[in-house]
């Protein structure tokens, strides 16, 4: 099908569609049935094609719209009432062979048909062919009946001419109840005055001008005010003109039908409500995540990290005697055995506390809440259970969050730098403060013995062994703090990214499945 109109009134109904598919509680019975009634004669009237334009006049009691019928089809069809309304059913001239299926569509019954051209006529009728042209009940008509079927055919028709007279133009009812509910369709709408043959040219003006003014007030901004008189036939050719070009776009079911779509599609949006951001883009998702991290120990396991890598560095870097005797200092993490580090490190992960468990709960509910807090209910309801699904697995989550990060002890290669020069100038010092000792004690026993350069080897050995273990101890601390600093940082890092992923993901996914199928639901509306 390649009627862009058409096209897009098929893009709208899907979209209508799968709302509608959505739960039977996320929106109401009155909008789930109207839609659907929408859907269902949309399909109908597309299937009846565009071949005929049904246009009805449609009016008060009093308003002239049969007699106005009579002057536009040329002949005497509806029956024009005197004293009282006549018109208790719809009565169709149709021009051009056909509009039977349409008319059986619309339920006209069959005598109140009538076929316009005839071999008399000519061509005199040509530029309405194709036209359905219809006369319905008075929509303020005492009788019920009749103003149910005027609102019936109202509903259905392609195009509506609102025909109203001097006295009764402003009517509560019909802006109110018609004109501003129908604004949507304004493209579809034409607003006769009729019976101005009973004003003078002033009056007709100020008539025009506040009919006009009270149609802006409707919202039919683009609507303009037509005068007839089906007595003297003033303005009668030029409805008939109007009714010839929208006979001749064949266009005017197709507008009809997009613009009742629109219409329905922004009621659904205004019932499901704007979209909400997810839970997981507020600005509170940031504490959100700092308070699981806090509940799932990631600072506990950081320190252990920070811990466990300076006593490791010591060991391997510090000086060789300080470092021998640090050799049962207390592990950061505990008397395990059996284990690696790794594993180790993991395994002291302190379990998540009722206060804890309790505090994240409650952050999550006020950050969802607030996030979903002008949701339709039955949305946030949906929003709850998701939550509620959420919460009861929330300490299980958490601890498979932190132990499924990989935490490998780190050994960078300075440490063996470090302990080759530890090893080294500790040599130096060693043999330095022996050589001393045994120079002085040769010097004492046997004097003049020893050559003099004796003393400056073994006294530059001490010096540089002792210089060479500060320097390169103060440098090894300094290494030790920034490594150890950096493994926690970088443990922190992943453990806390693992923990926003939980959040986001397996804590937030079903809230977020929830506000995304909202959003889903109003977008395809657009």
């Amino acid at each position: 099908m390649n009627d862009p109109a058409q096209s897009e009134i098929r893009r709208r109904a899907k979209g209508i569609r799968d709302t509608l598919s959505l739960g039977t509680d996320k929106l109401s019975p009155e909008i789930r049935e109207d839609a659907q009634n929408l859907l269902d004669r949309a399909e109908d009237r597309l299937g009846l094609g565009e071949e005929f334009t049904v246009v009805a006049f449609a009016g008060s009691t009093g308003s002239g719209k049969s007699s106005l019928f009579n002057a536009v089809a040329g002949l005497d069809i509806a029956r024009v009432g005197v004293r009282r309304p006549t018109t208790s059913r719809p009565t169709a001239c149709v021009w051009g062979e056909g509009g039977n299926d349409i008319l059986n569509w619309l339920h006209v019954p069959e005598r109140s048909r009538t076929w316009r051209e005839s071999a008399l006529d000519g061509d005199d009728q040509r530029k309405l062919h194709g036209l359905i042209l219809l006369d319905l009940p008075d929509h303020d008509s005492t009788a019920v009946k009749h103003r149910v079927e005027s609102d019936r055919l109202v509903g259905l028709v392609d195009v509506v001419f609102w025909v109203v007279d001097p006295q009764k133009y402003a009517d509560f009812s019909l802006h109110s109840e018609y004109l501003t509910k129908l604004a949507e369709n304004s493209a579809n709408m034409v607003v006769v005055l009729n019976q101005v043959d009973k004003l003078s040219d002033e009056e007709q003006k100020a008539a025009a001008d506040h009919l006009q003014k009270l149609l802006v007030e409707d919202g039919l901004t683009d609507t303009k005010v037509h005068l007839t008189s089906a007595v003297t036939r003033d303005g009668v050719p030029e409805v008939r003109s109007i009714l010839a070009d929208t006979v001749d776009s064949k266009q005017a079911a197709s507008e009809r039908l997009l613009a009742d779509m629109q219409a329905m599609a922004k009621r659904m949006q205004n019932e499901l409500g704007e979209p909400v951001l997810p839970p997981d883009e507020r600005p509170g998702a940031s504490r959100l995540v700092e308070t699981m991290s806090d509940a799932a120990g990631v600072e506990a396991v950081a320190q252990t990290v920070h811990d466990d890598y300076i006593r490791r560095a010591y060991r391997k870097t510090g000086y060789p005697v300080l470092a021998w005797m640090q050799r049962n200092a207390p592990d950061p993490l505990g008397a395990k055995h059996g284990q690696g580090r790794d594993e180790l490190i993991r395994a002291s992960v302190p379990a998540t506390s009722r206060a804890q468990s309790s505090q994240v709960r409650l952050m999550a509910h006020e950050l969802i809440a607030e996030s979903v807090s002008t949701m339709p209910r039955p949305w946030q309801s949906a929003v709850a259970e998701a939550e509620k699904a959420s919460t009861a697995e929330l300490s299980d989550t958490l601890d498979s969050a932190v132990t499924a990060v990989d935490i490998k002890p780190q050994t960078p290669g300075w440490w063996s730098l470090a302990r080759f020069l530890q090893i080294i100038f500790f040599i130096a010092t060693i043999l330095g403060l022996l050589g001393v000792i045994a120079t002085g004690i040769l010097a004492i026993a046997v004097p003049g013995a020893l050559p003099g350069w004796s003393w400056i080897v073994s006294i530059g050995l001490l010096v540089v062994g002792i210089i060479g273990s500060v320097v390169t101890s103060v440098i090894a601390k300094s290494a030790r703090n920034k490594g150890a600093n950096e493994a926690a940082s970088d443990v922190d890092r992943k453990l806390r990214e693992a923990v926003g992923s939980v959040a986001q993901s397996s804590y937030l996914e079903p809230v977020n499945a929830v506000i995304g199928e909202h959003r889903r639901a109003y977008e395809t509306l657009h």
